[in-house]
């Protein structure tokens, strides 16, 4: 018996169709769901990520898991605008903005995130910087 016909928009979240937006959305689940595996899944092994405005980059994977803690320490509401996608071969530059509203208040920024589309098809961040500094 042949598989079922699998919808566009399936088709767009994973494999080669699979489109860098969707990184947004498996950060926000994982977020959601306070699973810091996950989140760490999203970064290429070798990928730097700049927790702030005067911090210093933090680079791997492993490293990065580090500095994602504090997000989610506290439960909160994670929100992104529309995302702006420049797609080139493998590579994307990719800008949204975000809010993360919890008990101690709301924390927002214009993420600028660099990816790269692994030979899975899926896309990983190698360069993200959350608050575009």
């Amino acid at each position: 018996m042949a598989d079922p016909p699998v919808r566009n928009e399936e088709k767009n979240r994973r494999g080669k169709n699979m489109k860098p937006e969707i990184v947004h959305e498996r950060f926000a689940q994982y977020l959601k769901d306070r699973d810091l595996d996950g989140l760490g899944s999203l970064f290429a092994e070798d990928a730097m990520f700049v927790p702030g405005p005067g911090q210093e980059p933090v680079y791997g994977r492993e490293g990065i898991k580090e500095a994602l803690k504090p997000y989610i320490a506290s439960p909160g509401t994670f929100e992104m605008g529309a995302a702006s996608v420049h797609q080139n071969g493998d590579l994307a530059m990719v800008q949204v903005p975000w809010r993360i509203t919890s008990e101690s208040g709301t924390v927002e920024g214009k993420s600028v995130e660099v990816m790269r589309r692994t030979t899975e098809g899926d896309w990983v961040y190698i360069i993200e910087n959350p608050y575009g500094v």
